[in-house]
């Protein structure tokens, strides 16, 4: 047996983590999750526990703190570091850091368990597929596997990792995700990179069986207590067949209330999909608009969705008694201020009931950062640590609305609930972006929060208090 220790900064259940924790459980490996805001609050665990792996899964942005907190980590305990998550897949030079021993890329369930294996019986792990491992001041570098081909072979999330987090911590809504790999290609997304990575590695979108997948929710029901759940599937039901069969079931045997992401497309193309959520117990929707500007949502991001889909979409659901949440990006590479309003305005015409809107966050190597670079809204040399913690602060492109548009998104949600205000907001975006605005941004997306997703509102106001510095505030 080799024991390993998650460390997290945010006080949050994550799918990764829980699923490498189930599989190093099955073949008799120990895990352990601690959560903290600096590498001192780990000393107690550290000494009591004595991890042979220390792990980190980290996107871009949050990786800086996960870095430092290693650091310090190895040189008071000389611990043994390994990274995965998309920030080391698709950024491998941060095998280089200081503190940074080895960086997994890709799925990282078998590349564990290999490094585990390695670590409990003493053997070399340097050729460990999708591992890049320091050692002796050079870097060897192995290529990822194959994608496994039946995710159903994987055991179900470790809900109990997550053990370690408060009684006053919101767990009533759990996350479940019935496939992997999307089928689009959006261009603000890794997506297109991870499958390029996978290229010739087998089938990149995979579908858990309906009998797995109730066999986790039978659980989380059962034994954790879960009130309402959130499939946090790309696109949930992107197979119908598979739907259609999953939902009578789900709906007979576990009844708890759900939420999932949907493409408007999909349910402006059959009346059906919508009828049918609603009839199993979904009682709300997440789906992507990004913009309210036709020609930038399928030209600039590749999101090929046309505004009557999206419209249509949004009858479809209120028709079939669908409240709906809409995802938004102001700020885009090239946007003006007549755009970002295009997408208030649209918002306000689908009575969207749950607005959600960010500011574009040029993530380095996805093909709408690399536009934005080649056309000068960004330095080319742009790099992962000039990418802000949170996509709710600021923009960072050199366009002349920057600023403005910055201020609006934080009015966005304002703007959508309540659109009589917008005369105001359209005056007060000309002032400086400021602290107020972003408190009252911070105010209205709690409110929008909780009801999206029907979360316990004093845990919840908790969860925000304390990490609204680390989410709002700190970039």
């Amino acid at each position: 047996m080799a024991k390993l220790l998650f460390l997290q900064e945010l006080e949050y259940e994550f799918l990764g983590p829980m699923y490498l924790s189930a599989l190093l459980k099955a073949n008799s490996h120990e895990t352990r999750m601690a959560i903290g805001r600096d590498a001192d609050d780990f000393s107690g665990i550290m000494e009591e526990y004595k991890p042979d792996l220390v792990a980190f899964s980290v996107m871009t942005g949050s990786h800086r703190w996960a870095q430092r907190a290693a650091a310090k980590l190895k040189k008071k305990y000389n611990a043994l570091t390994v990274f995965g998550g998309p920030h080391p897949t698709f950024f491998p030079e941060f095998i280089n850091e200081d503190g940074v021993d080895i960086i997994c890329r890709g799925e990282g369930e078998e590349a564990l368990l290999d490094l585990m294996n390695a670590l409990r019986d003493g053997r070399d792990f340097t050729r460990v597929p999708n591992l890049h491992i320091k050692k002796d001041g050079t870097v060897i570098k192995n290529e990822v596997r194959a994608l496994c081909s039946d995710i159903d072979l994987l055991p179900l999330a470790d809900r109990n990792l997550y053990d370690c987090l408060d009684s006053v911590t919101e767990r009533s809504v759990r996350n479940v995700i019935t496939s992997r790999g999307c089928p689009f290609h959006c261009t603000f997304c890794f997506e297109d990179s991870m499958r390029e990575l996978y290229k010739d590695k087998g089938k990149y979108v995979r579908i858990r069986r309906v009998d797995n997948v109730m066999a986790e929710l039978a659980e989380l029901k059962k034994t954790h207590g879960a009130r309402a759940v959130y499939f946090c599937d790309d696109v949930f039901g992107i197979d119908k067949k598979w739907l259609y069969e999953f939902l009578p079931i789900y709906k007979k045997e576990i009844g708890l209330e759900f939420f999932c992401l949907v493409r408007a497309d999909v349910v402006a193309s059959d009346e059906t999909y919508a009828v049918k959520l609603k009839e199993a117990g979904c009682s709300g929707v997440f789906f992507g608009i990004e913009t309210g500007s036709e020609a930038l949502r399928n030209g600039l991001l590749n999101k090929n969705l046309r505004d009557k889909d999206i419209y249509k979409a949004a009858a479809i659901l209120r028709k079939a008694g669908l409240k709906f949440r809409t995802y938004n990006i102001l700020g885009l590479p090239g946007e003006t201020l007549d755009d970002a309003f295009a997408t208030v305005e649209m918002n306000i015409k689908l009575k969207a009931d749950y607005p959600w809107c960010s500011i574009f966050s040029p993530y380095p190597r996805t093909k709408l950062t690399e536009y934005a670079c080649a056309r000068g809204y960004l330095e080319k040399d742009f790099q992962p640590d000039s990418v802000s913690r949170s996509f709710f602060i600021e923009s960072r492109l050199n366009m002349p609305d920057a600023k403005r548009i910055e201020n609006l998104q934080k009015f966005f949600q304002t703007a959508v609930l309540w659109p009589w205000l917008l005369p105001a907001i359209k005056l007060l975006i000309k002032l400086p972006p400021n602290i107020f605005f972003r408190g009252w941004f911070a105010l209205v997306y709690f409110y929008v929060y909780l009801k999206s997703e029907r979360r316990g509102f004093l845990k919840t106001l908790i969860f925000a208090l304390r990490n609204y510095k680390h989410v709002i505030i700190k970039g």
